[in-house]
């Protein structure tokens, strides 16, 4: 696997639009009583939001940097639904959102550590340039799905009273795949989606303390949280020093947490 090289420097921005947003959101929301201690509360909502002149952070040609520009109009809407119960023994809840989030303008956009889907930028001079340096760019077509948002995104889970004061509750996220940043054109594997599962439990010791416990990834599910690109060429180097074979797969990826035990003890005054 490759260690994690993302940007870690700016460059000059060209000059900069402002960003205008024009958001439009309709919701209901509601609650029942079906019987003594019991509760149920829903809710729905459609949202849509359109940026103009959205700004987006790039790559630059030189290594390890980046910089910001106007990327047009981009769009982002969807659904989110959510619905919970509880009685005096136990309590569920339930939640997801659909996000459609994309282009609304054909676009040239830079892309020096893109793996597919580069050619050469179309405003550049490569005359006088070897084949190496001619500065690389991606075709963002109206309608391309913006890097980094999951279309689907999944949140349920459970509390449950054993005694009056001791409670015990899982939680579970599922979240679908998303475009690597860097891959604005849509044109390479998307960074995979993922499940995760985890437990908590708690004791109230008195009205003012509380003793809890957490285990985070319960299954220690390996995936990634972000994802973007390098270039593999310029890390040679910094890879042979670091004792890392030669790089062969641009993709960065930050993975998440791996298993994990916490606990501790919650005061209120």
């Amino acid at each position: 696997e490759n260690p994690c090289l993302i940007e870690s420097f700016l460059t000059d921005d060209p000059p900069l639009e402002q960003v205008v947003s024009k958001t439009f959101e309709l919701g209901v929301r509601g609650q029942a009583r079906p019987g003594v201690g019991q509760l149920f509360t829903w809710s729905a909502g459609l949202f849509r939001t359109l940026n103009q002149d959205d700004i987006f952070n790039v790559a630059a040609e030189e290594t390890g940097r980046g910089y910001f520009l106007n990327a047009g109009d981009t769009l982002r809407q969807g659904v989110e639904l959510a619905a919970a119960y509880q009685n005096r023994t136990y309590s569920v809840y339930g939640s997801y959102a659909f996000v459609d989030a994309t282009f609304q303008d054909d676009l040239i956009l830079p892309a020096p550590n893109t793996p597919n889907g580069a050619f050469d930028c179309p405003d550049v001079d490569s005359s006088q340039l070897d084949d190496d340096d001619v500065p690389q760019c991606q075709a963002v077509s109206d309608g391309d799905t913006l890097p980094g948002i999951p279309r689907h995104r999944l949140k349920a889970g459970f509390e449950y009273w054993i005694t009056p004061q001791w409670k015990f509750g899982s939680d579970l996220l599922a979240v679908s795949d998303q475009f690597f940043f860097g891959d604005e054109a849509n044109n390479n594997r998307k960074l995979a989606g993922y499940t995760r599962v985890d437990l908590k439990t708690s004791y109230k010791l008195s009205d003012n303390a509380e003793a809890y416990g957490l285990i985070r990834n319960l299954f220690d599910r390996r995936y990634g949280l972000y994802g973007t690109f390098f270039d593999a060429d310029e890390a040679e180097e910094a890879f042979e020093a670091a004792g890392y074979e030669d790089p062969t797969d641009p993709r960065s990826i930050s993975p998440v947490q791996p298993f994990a035990i916490y606990g501790g003890l919650r005061l209120t005054f």
